[in-house]
């Protein structure tokens, strides 16, 4: 089936459901599901929240259906839904993460202060200390770089500048702190 034949199908197949044929939803989900779950999985790069992801946008989709028009494609309105509902996911993995680490990092530096108490709250207090003291580009760079566990491309992304200039700003940071702290 060409792309024109699709489109045309779905938008039948909508206003279908929207004169009141129940039988045109199956037949949309049936048609629409395959290439929700593609496009569900691109964006996750996994197959493990696909079918619940699929399923948070079917529900998101049956509900806004009915007022639906179709001033675009059903199937960018629908892969629109899918979209943010996987940077949704993605986001709350991302968060979930950093937790963990955040418990593990505090777990290791509870249990390394026990040993030497106060060695280790002394280079804790110095290393904030010394991070307040550099301008604030480089304190960005180092809280998402070492905070929020950014990889440089997305820390280039986020702050729109290029991934190289990410780096110098990063081995500045880190120069920067070394002789504020010694």
């Amino acid at each position: 089936m060409n792309e024109k034949t699709e489109h045309n199908q779905y938008t039948l197949l909508v206003k279908q459901y929207q004169a009141g044929d129940k039988s045109a939803l199956k037949k949309l989900i049936k048609l629409f599901h395959p290439r929700l779950s593609r496009t569900i999985c691109y964006y996750t790069k996994s197959g493990v929240p696909v079918d619940d992801l699929a399923q948070d946008c079917w529900l998101s989709i049956i509900k806004q259906l009915p007022d639906l028009k179709l001033k675009i494609n059903f199937e960018v309105w629908a892969l629109g839904i899918a979209h943010h509902k996987a940077v949704d996911w993605i986001r709350k993995q991302q968060r979930s993460r950093n937790q963990s680490q955040a418990i593990e990092t505090q777990t290791h530096i509870e249990n390394t202060a026990e040993a030497r108490p106060i060695d280790r709250e002394e280079k804790l207090e110095r290393l904030q200390v010394g991070i307040r003291k550099l301008p604030p580009s480089q304190q960005v760079i180092l809280n998402m770089f070492y905070l929020e566990n950014l990889s440089l491309k997305e820390i280039s992304k986020v702050l729109d500048i290029a991934e190289g200039t990410v780096k110098s700003r990063l081995f500045y940071a880190r120069e920067n702190l070394k002789k504020i702290i010694s």
